[in-house]
């Protein structure tokens, strides 16, 4: 399988990287730092002996992001399997950001992912065979009063997963989505975490071993499914007052 992963140099992108690469897949990876990315595609060039190419670009600037994946398709050839552990949260987001961060948030979260799922998913069609997995977060689970552009974009990201879905139900194009909870990365190290964090491998692990499955939603670290269901139901009056 070639593989397109999307935020591929850290966290979740890095091990999942590292998954398809230990199975034979050719490797596209994106993201916006060139030296991590380099140093990320010689280990596994030299580890597994697979084909890995690489683009450095921004998802801040959906447009030219989308452009530079393309462009660097056309030679890596027809790619079967699209991976999205892309994610982008800011410290302030708490309903008043300005429009630029705002806006990038929405990006980063949200567009890119649409916009390059929109590319590939009529050669996916064509083919008749291919994956597609994105990865949400537990913020969208319910409205909060931090990360919330950050939350709104990935509550849309599990809409647009759900209906392609639908859209694919008739194929072999197979859509997956993750929701993840805490992750032991080094956004989350040091901090007060309510639950402990799943790690990156285990992640990445579970997503391979589930490639071929037609399944629902899932929420990894899987403990996450009864929490979110607990946080669904749990009346207003008391939800308000968690400070999340």
């Amino acid at each position: 399988m070639k593989a397109l992963v999307v935020g591929a140099s850290a966290g979740v992108g890095r091990a999942l990287s590292e998954a398809l690469a230990q199975r034979g897949s050719a490797l596209l990876l994106v993201s916006s730092d060139a030296r991590d990315l380099e140093r990320q595609a010689s280990h596994l060039r030299s580890m597994y002996s697979v084909q890995v190419e690489t683009v450095a670009a921004n998802a801040a600037q959906p447009e030219k992001f989308l452009n530079n994946i393309t462009t660097a398709a056309e030679t890596f050839g027809d790619i079967q399997g699209l991976f999205f552990p892309i994610g982008f949260s800011h410290q302030n987001d708490r309903g008043a950001l300005p429009f630029p961060e705002l806006q990038r948030l929405i990006n980063v979260n949200l567009l890119v992912v649409m916009a390059v799922v929109g590319y590939f998913l009529p050669r996916l069609q064509k083919a008749g065979y291919g994956h597609i997995v994105g990865f949400g977060s537990v913020a969208a689970v319910r409205g909060r009063r931090s990360n919330v552009a950050y939350a709104a974009a990935k509550r849309g990201l599990a809409s647009y997963f759900e209906s392609l879905r639908h859209i694919t139900a008739q194929s072999k194009v197979r859509v997956q989505f993750y929701q993840l909870g805490y992750v032991a990365t080094q956004q989350s190290f040091g901090r007060r975490l309510w639950f402990s964090p799943g790690s990156p491998e285990d992640i990445a692990a579970a997503v391979i071993r589930n490639l071929d499955r037609d399944q629902p939603t899932r929420f990894l670290p899987r403990y996450w499914a009864v929490i979110a269901r607990f946080l669904s139901v749990m009346p207003w009056v008391i939800f308000r007052r968690l400070n999340i």
